[in-house]
């Protein structure tokens, strides 16, 4: 019988994961999400080392084969849809060999976790407030589709839930409070359409100028969807950031048909699709960096606690490897001494992983202001992607010591505690 009651709020891929493992070491989770069960939303993401050997552990290893999106190589174009780079899967190729839609990941993470009978999930409901007591914390939960309200006791609660966590907020303060919002001089907008035969099987992206992107990628050889990226880098764009606070879906779909007006190669159709759209999701990119991650019972896990952006590569590995931190250090401690070692274990590989590639300028370097600049990186990824395959034709790789996509981390999943987890 589970002894120790936790209250996880977000369902995506963290929430779910430490969902899955808490359970496994006999505590009673119940996870909240503000989103709807059937509702799958999110960009491409990939799972690579050390993170895999977590959903290896989990046994969804083989459902995750099964629903990859089939993407084979990578393919860099110019206005006039005129191939200059291509890359195959793997490697420098941005690319991965398990390419997944963050919703299709999240849907198989929830069905894990949900599996346990130590495991509820309640959808379309939020937390109200919370209040902590020496032992126990106090939580209001709402559930926005019929408008009741419930409170219930729990010894643990773990925010899961983003960029802008409610739950950080309830325990620590705004961000403007706690300054933990680090502009990394971007704004995105994702968002699918409708697909087209030149969508399958790379996906491709093309630079304009005033450092515009636009990156479209497949979402599998059967869907009738492909997945659209706009990414802007820029300090600031009134209309975006003004739309971005109100949370005006419309305006930022005007914002970002006004930025790529009048571009060549998709941009008109993508542009046309996008008003049309209902999965659109827009905003600001920020990294999330914080003093300290937990708050007597309360812990802050995923970009709730450390969102890196995507510019880094990071946010998916670091959701899954976190959240099994976690869930091992909680079955270890079962008291708040958990989340200060989760925090000591964990801290300077996030940090480190934080980092934004060349000093922090590679969004600036990869996504020219001028026509020229544009000229100039595409003919250098050309002679690159000619270099990499010529190194894999003469098989020169095999001089050459194995190379790390991700910093070594420890997972002790080989400790006498982790067996007995799995």
């Amino acid at each position: 019988m589970p002894s120790e009651r936790v209250l996880v709020c977000g369902a995506g891929v963290a929430g779910s994961i430490s969902a899955f493992w808490l359970a496994k070491n006999d505590f009673e989770v119940v996870v909240v999400e503000r989103s709807r069960a059937e509702q799958k939303l999110g960009q491409g993401i990939e799972i690579e080392e050390p993170a895999l050997q977590v959903v290896k552990s989990m046994g969804v290893l083989d459902k995750l084969n099964e629903i990859r999106t089939g993407e084979m190589g990578f393919d860099l174009v110019d206005q006039h849809s005129r191939l200059w780079a291509n890359f195959d899967v793997g490697g420098v190729s941005p690319t991965g060999a398990l390419e997944l839609m963050r919703g299709d990941l999240t849907e198989v993470l929830y069905k894990a976790a949900d599996e346990s009978a130590n495991v509820t999930y309640h959808f379309e409901t939020t937390i109200q407030s919370l209040r902590q007591t020496q032992d126990k914390v106090i939580v209001d939960l709402v559930n926005k589709n019929n408008k009741t309200t419930r409170v219930e006791e729990f010894d643990f609660v773990i925010g899961a839930d983003g960029v802008k966590s409610h739950t950080r907020q309830l325990i620590m303060g705004s961000p403007e409070e706690l300054n933990c919002f680090k502009s990394v001089g971007a704004f995105v907008a994702y968002f699918s359409i409708p697909k087209e035969d030149q969508d399958w099987p790379n996906s491709r992206l093309c630079h304009y100028p005033n450092r515009r992107i636009l990156w479209m990628r497949p979402i599998g050889k059967e869907s009738k969807e492909t997945s659209t990226c706009f990414i802007h880098v820029a300090d600031d764009v009134a209309a975006l950031r003004k739309a971005n606070a109100a949370g005006d879906r419309r305006k930022q779909k005007e914002a970002f048909a006004e930025l790529y007006s009048g571009l060549g190669w998709e941009a008109p159709r993508v542009v046309d699709q996008m008003m049309k759209c209902e999965n659109f999701y827009s905003d600001e990119l920020v990294q999330v960096k914080l003093q300290k991650w937990s708050q007597q019972r309360v812990v802050l896990l995923g970009d709730a606690a450390w969102a890196p952006s995507p510019f880094t590569g990071e946010g998916n590995q670091l959701a899954i490897i976190g959240a099994w931190v976690l869930a091992q250090e909680m079955a270890r401690n079962r008291n708040p001494a958990a989340f200060e070692s989760y925090e000591k274990r964990l801290r300077s590989y996030v940090e480190n992983a934080q980092s934004i590639p060349i000093g922090g300028y590679g969004p600036y370097l990869l996504s020219p202001q001028t026509a020229w600049g544009i000229s100039l990186l595409r003919t250098t990824l050309r002679c690159f992607s000619w270099g990499v395959r010529l190194f894999a034709w003469t098989n020169l790789g095999r001089f050459l010591p194995e190379s790390q996509q991700h910093e070594a981390f420890d997972l002790e999943i080989g400790r006498a505690e982790a067996k007995k987890v799995q």
